[in-house]
């Protein structure tokens, strides 16, 4: 496949520009060593404790902090003078604390030091990643955007297929510490890689959106004294409140939220419990096998690009939560398989419905929902989708011990599938389709209820 995805109009590849080419290489390494160090936490943890609650407990206290991280690290990008310096802190900070883990887990065998140190990192990434996502508009021109995003989504891939394989097989034959030190180290080269970035239009000095002056609009949208701050607060309180209407308005739009979130529960608690009983019982000596379920989840993702960019998908509703069944089931069959290269198989097919799903959702956004609404509508939909992965990842534990890890994965994912197929009972679902813009029922906010026209 492929072809023209990394370039510009121009004919000549984002990756030739300086800056981009080393942000995108950070990110990559990044990646790589996050994937690396998802496999390395895992198997260490069932080495160390044997126990399906520990794991799952461990893994919900880590789900958390990016829920709450991301909306601060935002808030604080938006406000700084240098991105830059932001990220190349909090690759820092997390390069200290994988070098703590990496020794905690050499010289003790602590689970909850681990996961206390853990959490920083979490902390760190939610700062991380809203920062970067705007630091793009510093290296890159506008016009070569959607080659910039395209190429950061291979690097992407490239992370989520090279990361497994590398923490799989490092963790297996040199050891967890080994791991996460080499996670250490793709932070450090990451740092380096964006201290050598230089904005064009500054030579180098950061142009970051300035110190905040206080925005000289009343509450009521018009010109006048500076809201106060409590006014602020309740007049972003009231926004908010009006894209949650606007939400409950939107059938299709609700029980999306709603199957999205009981399902990624159960994606969550699976990928990240059963799964690594699953595929490595044992712990850190069959970190490979682990490793490898997941790096096919990525080379699936690769494939489902392939197929659907040569589809034309129409009706959009029935195919998108096929596709969430799809993911279901195989995890399911996960479970009703074991370790073997049925397993793995299935790892590859989770990927194909993964990438689907993922590509065909944001469409449904940017297309029926008002550009006046979509950050925040997005906003509600990220928070919807993830928000009870804790609570999945907590719950697998008990259930674990209950079926075990297979009985649980079998169980789980099937009733997802059930789930999934559920929200096609919903007439304005089924009638999802690329050709009619406004497919529902929904109420359109009032202009009165707060400021539409701007986030």
């Amino acid at each position: 496949m492929a072809t023209d995805v990394g370039n510009t109009s121009k004919g000549r590849s984002i990756l030739q520009e300086r800056g981009f080419r080393y942000y995108w290489t950070a990110r990559a390494l990044s990646l790589v060593g996050d994937y690396a160090f998802r496999t390395a936490f895992a198997t260490h943890i069932i080495s160390t404790s044997g126990s399906a609650s520990t794991l799952a407990a461990a893994t919900a206290v880590l789900l958390l902090p990016s829920l709450v991280s991301y909306l601060v690290g935002g808030a604080i990008g938006d406000r700084t003078r240098s991105r830059r310096a932001i990220m190349i802190g909090a690759d820092m900070a997390r390069l200290v604390v994988l070098l703590l883990i990496a020794g905690v887990t050499y010289w003790t065998s602590s689970v909850v030091l681990l996961v206390v140190l853990a959490v920083l990192i979490g902390v760190a990434d939610g700062f991380f990643q809203p920062v970067s996502f705007a630091y793009m508009l510093e290296i890159t021109p506008k016009e070569k955007l959607i080659a910039a995003n395209s190429a950061l989504s291979v690097g992407q891939q490239i992370g989520l297929i090279g990361g497994p394989l590398v923490g799989g097989f490092m963790v297996s034959f040199a050891g967890a510490s080994a791991t996460f030190a080499f996670d250490a180290a793709t932070f450090l080269l990451s740092a380096i890689l964006l201290l050598l970035i230089r904005t064009p239009r500054n030579n180098g000095e950061e142009s970051g959106p300035g110190p905040v002056k206080p925005d000289p609009v009343t509450e009521a949208g018009t010109p006048g004294e500076p809201v106060p701050g409590m006014q602020r607060l309740r007049q972003v309180g009231a926004d908010v409140a009006v894209a949650g209407r606007y939400v409950a308005g939107l059938r299709w739009l609700l029980v999306s939220l709603v199957v999205g979130a009981c399902t990624n529960a159960v994606y969550a608690g699976v990928l990240d419990v059963s799964v690594p009983l699953i595929m490595a019982p044992q712990g850190t000596s069959e970190g490979r096998v682990l490793g490898t379920f997941y790096a096919l989840q990525g080379i699936g993702a690769l494939a489902g690009a392939a197929v659907l960019a040569r589809l034309t998908v129409r009706r959009m509703g029935p195919v998108l939560f096929s596709m969430l069944a799809l993911m279901a089931l195989s995890l399911a069959g996960t479970g009703l398989m074991g370790s073997g290269a049925g397993a793995l198989t299935m790892a590859f097919v989770y990927g194909i419905g993964l990438h689907f799903f993922n590509s065909l959702f944001p469409s449904l956004l940017q297309e029926r929902v008002p550009e006046s609404l979509l950050s925040r509508v997005g906003s509600l939909a990220f928070l919807g989708f993830n928000g009870l992965m804790p609570l999945g990842a907590l719950l697998m534990g008990p259930l674990v011990t209950t079926l075990d890890a297979r009985g649980a994965a079998a169980w789980a994912g099937l009733a997802a599938a059930l789930v999934s197929l559920a929200a096609l009972l919903s007439r304005d679902v089924r009638r999802l389709t690329t050709q009619d813009p406004k497919p529902d029922t929904g109420t359109p906010p009032n202009p009165a209820d707060g400021n539409v026209d701007k986030l």
